[in-house]
């Protein structure tokens, strides 16, 4: 369980071109005979956005936004955000060549209480298993590698976000009924 850290400045606004960019190749995966491709397009009834005015709940959807282009800059494709079933929710859902990874996203302000990563609990960890099934399920996706990752994110007032990603923190094998 490796941690790949990046201290990453603040982005740049995107510009018109890079929005077309993203807008072609949005159309051209939701047309395409790669399943994984075409589940972007799929969302389910349960999908709801929070809308928490809370500074936590502010300080993780920041975080969760850092994380995506934390990830889309290391070669993930996101292919869903915020999936929310009755028993939880998945933050991140992308695709890294063949593999499809479930992301947990942790942010704080600082790490002096323990890592972010050691919030993820086993019973997280077994919701977040039972939510990934579904999402399999629900888009038909049989026998394609799945790896649950988690991303740390530290952010400190007034500084740059620092990100841990923690790949294969996780097995689905890993609990027993």
């Amino acid at each position: 369980m490796d941690a790949i850290s990046l201290v990453r400045p603040l982005r740049p606004k995107k510009t018109w071109w890079a929005r077309l960019r993203r807008f072609f190749n949005d159309i051209r995966s939701q047309f395409s005979n790669d399943p994984l491709e075409r589940c972007r397009w799929r969302t389910p009834r349960a999908n709801r956005e929070s809308v928490s005015s809370k500074p936590k709940d502010q300080l993780g959807r920041a975080g969760e936004e850092e994380a995506t282009f934390f990830l889309e800059e290391n070669g993930y494709r996101i292919i869903q955000r915020n999936l929310r079933f009755d028993g939880g929710d998945i933050d991140i859902i992308a695709r890294f060549d063949r593999t499809l990874v479930f992301f947990e996203v942790k942010t704080r302000r600082s790490d002096n209480f323990g890592k972010p990563f050691e919030a993820v609990t086993d019973k997280k960890r077994q919701r977040m298993i039972a939510q990934a099934n579904r999402f399999l399920t629900l888009h038909r996706l049989v026998g394609i590698p799945v790896r649950f990752d988690v991303l740390d994110v530290v952010w400190p007032e007034k500084e740059c976000p620092k990100i841990a990603h923690h790949v294969a923190a996780f097995q689905p094998n890993d609990f027993h009924r």
